[in-house]
């Protein structure tokens, strides 16, 4: 059933508003920077392509809070309970939530969104955009057998296979690179200088990738990054019949559907088109639905 065709849950019926401590926070890449907090209720309830929306404590500037995508997960003793952010620094929040050091806290309200259905394909091929990959590590882990997410923890078959295809500026912007290659993805890197992988942008990369052989059938597509890149990577898909599923990457005001701010124009299951919010619809589509 196409994404906009379904009925989408309003998770932030069940989101928990809270304070997290911060255990770890450090530098990445250029501009890069992960932050790991102690926040059990996110790290149970959260699923692949969900996210948060993160502020800083007592501090009015920025008044709103910033959404933030889970990355991963991590158990403690008693279950899961540490969650890890991956962020650009770029802009108020972000230049100040570079200052946050271990053992301050944070306010999040979470987990929040629809995230990525389990994939039913036997190849997953993932594709990001600048800091897209942080929608998408997730989703590899599951598909490889290696993490359950959600609560109760949601049911996902073991792929035969995760292709992993990053597209940055300078081989500088690659954040934490090694997790997919821990997690068995086939990694392929695209750069606009040429610094790294192929010269040109993840689109080129795709193109060279799968140029002799071609792509299987058996594969279905996750995309993450700039808006003109998703709708580059969902025509590259349709052209080969493939299923690709986007996370939007909007901005948001409130991450729980009242401000509309963050809407995009998705059709529904008759061809026409209207508004749906990013954060309660989204930030899922399946890439068919949108209208870039």
């Amino acid at each position: 059933m196409p994404a906009a065709a379904q009925v989408s849950a309003c998770h932030a019926d069940a989101a928990s508003h809270l304070r997290a401590e911060v255990v770890d926070h450090r530098q990445v890449a250029e501009s890069t920077w992960r932050i790991r907090l102690d926040c059990p209720p996110v790290a149970t309830a959260a699923v692949p392509g969900q996210f948060a929306m993160l502020r800083i404590p007592d501090r009015h500037d920025p008044l709103l809070a910033r959404p933030l995508a889970v990355y991963d997960t991590f158990a403690g003793q008693d279950g899961p309970r540490f969650v890890d952010f991956i962020y650009l620094v770029h802009g108020r929040f972000t230049t100040a939530l570079v200052g946050v050091r271990p053992g301050d806290s944070l306010t999040l309200w979470g987990p929040l969104g629809n995230g990525f259905q389990p994939v039913a394909e036997d190849h997953l091929l993932l594709v990001a955009g600048g800091i897209g990959q942080t929608a998408l590590l997730a989703l590899a882990r599951e598909g490889l057998g290696l993490a359950r997410y959600g609560s109760p923890a949601r049911a996902a078959r073991r792929l035969q296979r995760v292709t992993f295809c990053w597209g940055a500026r300078h081989a500088g912007m690659f954040a934490a690179l090694e997790d997919f290659r821990a997690a068995g993805c086939d990694v392929h890197l695209a750069t606009l200088d040429g610094s790294a992988g192929t010269r040109g942008t993840v689109v080129d990369l795709l193109d060279e990738r799968f140029a002799a052989g071609g792509v299987e059938a058996s594969t279905t597509l996750a995309c993450c990054g700039p808006e003109p890149m998703m709708a580059a990577v969902s025509r590259w898909a349709a052209g080969r019949g493939l299923r690709c599923d986007v996370s939007l990457e909007t901005p948001m005001a409130c991450g729980v559907g009242i401000c509309f701010t963050c809407v995009a124009r998705i059709r529904d299951a008759h061809g026409d088109w209207d508004y749906r919010r990013t954060c309660v619809e989204g930030p899922v589509f399946d890439s068919r639905d949108v209208v870039w």
